[in-house]
């Protein structure tokens, strides 16, 4: 070979190398643009979408707060005095008082279940209080044929005395009796209830409050 054979292959050679090199240069190009065009589809598929309008709560109706009944204030008992028997006592206000005479007790009267009796007797010496009660047992199992249910001692402000209860009959009609006798050196007070039975409970209650409330006069 030539010398100028062999620089003409050389310089082929060469040329060849150029060629070669430029076309390695120009692919990575040709990658990087064809990555490019997904970034930017991600960058429209970012882009904000419009919020949904929100929907206004409905305001709830106010509650009508219910205006409580007033409790109506229990009437006062109301009190009589008797000049006849010489005493006080209070009765329920809705019942009626009948002053007694020299043959009739005082009469308190609620004009359908209840009525109550009140009176005095006087003796010579000094009231026998076991002696009158047995006297009453006595005359109630006459009148009204009458059982004992209870028989105890009672005090009535300062003075001793007993309570008697009977089950008893007048006229066919089924009674539940109560009766307070209530010494006073020698004055003897009876106070009697009579009322229909099934609220013996009530009634008790009715009574006590009532001859806790009596006091004698002087």
């Amino acid at each position: 070979m030539s010398t100028r054979s062999g620089i003409l292959a050389v310089w082929a050679i060469g040329l060849i190398l150029v060629v070669t090199g430029c076309a390695g240069n120009q692919a990575p190009a040709a990658s990087v643009a064809a990555t490019a065009s997904p970034a930017s589809s991600v960058a429209l598929a970012a882009s904000p979408s419009p919020s949904p309008t929100a929907t206004p709560e409905p305001t709830p109706e106010p509650t009508a707060t219910p205006t409580p009944t007033p409790v109506p204030t229990p009437e006062p008992w109301k009190l009589y005095k008797s000049k006849r028997f010489k005493y006080q006592m209070k009765y329920p206000p809705d019942w009626v008082v009948t002053p007694g005479s020299s043959t009739r007790a005082d009469q308190y009267d609620d004009y359908a279940s209840h009525y109550v009796y009140v009176s005095r007797d006087t003796v010579s010496t000094s009231v026998d209080l076991e002696g009158t009660v047995a006297h009453e047992k006595a005359l109630f199992k006459s009148h009204y044929k009458a059982k004992v249910l209870t028989d105890k001692k009672v005090n009535v402000g300062a003075y001793s005395g007993r309570l008697v209860t009977f089950s008893g009959v007048n006229d066919g009609r089924k009674l539940y009796i109560q009766v307070v006798i209530i010494k006073r050196g020698a004055v003897g007070y009876f106070i009697e209830m009579f009322s229909d039975p099934g609220q013996e409970a009530a009634d008790r209650k009715l009574f006590l409050r009532m001859y806790n409330s009596f006091k004698p006069q002087f």
